[in-house]
């Protein structure tokens, strides 16, 4: 019983509370990447069921360990082509992982090529059997992978730009870190807008739009911090030796996310870093700070106040944002 109340008003109050049952599905949870998400996952009570779905049969080992965990919610292991259907039925939200990971020397059209087969058979999946579910991809390279999913779902007749979300909470997490040691501040106390798109050459930190606005940061510590933003995924590869991206950073910034929108599925608003269907920029799909609600996305971002860094800085990703965007949208055309 909650302290200080009588067992007439508690009993009301347990009446009047909605319950809510909310499924998620992680598509990809034998990856170093989804096996940590899940773990993430498992640790919040608002999720009553959690699917975790990958091609390695290894998947439902995992899913013992999870369930040995006391609390959070019930978790179901699928593993297979033909499991995939009963992976993704019911859930409010499904979560795609990333696949073939950054490593030295592959290009984004190599990742997207080796990532597509498997968004489009999730697409295809989704709109035959839960059309109305929240799609979030973290699969690279999000500036493609997400307008090629959109264009599948769009084929499969199940395509809705307010359920689609390419996860880029890695951005802000990066930045508010940078920020945090610098200004020697909590970072978990920041909220920094990061924009544009999810790669070197088209990440745009607005540090110029820090808050707690009563911190601030000069114009080369605004610079160096964006650089190590930029920088950040090849200098994890490179002290990796070449071969594994960023794993646990990933995982975390993913949960973040889910987190966020578990709390908008039930019932209340949150602002989560993702890439969507967003024209405010000159280009179709743009990243940053997005309200979600109950129903979808409420409100994407659009105007801010730059400094001169970062007004150059959008206006340089811009046209490539655009041309990552007609790769994925192409090759759509090759999947009949």
């Amino acid at each position: 019983m909650v302290m200080g109340l009588s067992s007439k008003v508690y009993n009301f109050y347990l009446s009047t509370v909605p319950v809510r049952n909310v499924q998620l599905s992680v598509i990809g949870a034998a990856s170093d990447i989804g096996s940590k998400l899940a773990l993430l996952l498992k640790k919040n009570d608002k999720i009553t069921k959690l699917n975790i779905y990958d091609y390695d049969s290894k998947i439902h080992g995992l899913a013992i360990e999870l369930n040995q965990i006391p609390g959070g919610p019930t978790v179901s292991s699928y593993d297979g082509e033909k499991d995939l259907p009963a992976a993704i039925t019911q859930s409010n939200l499904i979560l795609m992982v990333a696949r073939t990971h950054p490593t030295k020397g592959v290009t984004s059209s190599t990742m997207l090529q080796a990532n597509a087969p498997a968004v489009q058979k999730l697409c295809k999946a989704i709109s035959e059997n839960n059309p109305d579910a929240f799609l979030a991809i973290s699969t690279n390279p999000i500036n493609s992978m997400m307008p090629f999913a959109s264009a599948m779902l769009y084929r499969y007749n199940c395509y809705n730009p307010f359920k689609i979300f390419g996860i880029t909470h890695i951005d802000t997490a990066r930045a508010r870190s940078y920020a945090g040691k610098t200004l020697q501040a909590n970072p978990r106390h920041l909220q920094i807008p990061v924009i544009g798109g999810h790669s070197e050459q088209t990440v745009v930190p607005l540090f110029s739009n820090l808050t707690p606005d009563f911190y601030t940061l000069d114009i080369d510590q605004a610079d160096l911090l964006t650089r190590l933003v930029k920088k950040a995924d090849t200098e994890v590869l490179n002290l990796k030796g070449g071969n594994e991206s960023a794993v646990v950073s990933v995982a975390w910034s993913v949960y973040e996310f889910a987190e966020g929108l578990v709390d908008a599925l039930w019932g209340h608003e949150a602002e989560v870093h993702s890439f969507t269907a967003n024209p405010h920029f000159g280009t179709r799909f743009f990243g940053g700070p997005t309200i979600v609600g109950p129903h979808g996305i409420v409100r994407t971002c659009s105007n801010f106040q730059m400094s001169n860094l970062e007004c150059g800085l959008l206006s340089d990703a811009v046209s490539v944002i655009n041309k990552d965007v007609a790769l994925g949208e192409d090759l759509c055309g090759a999947y009949y």
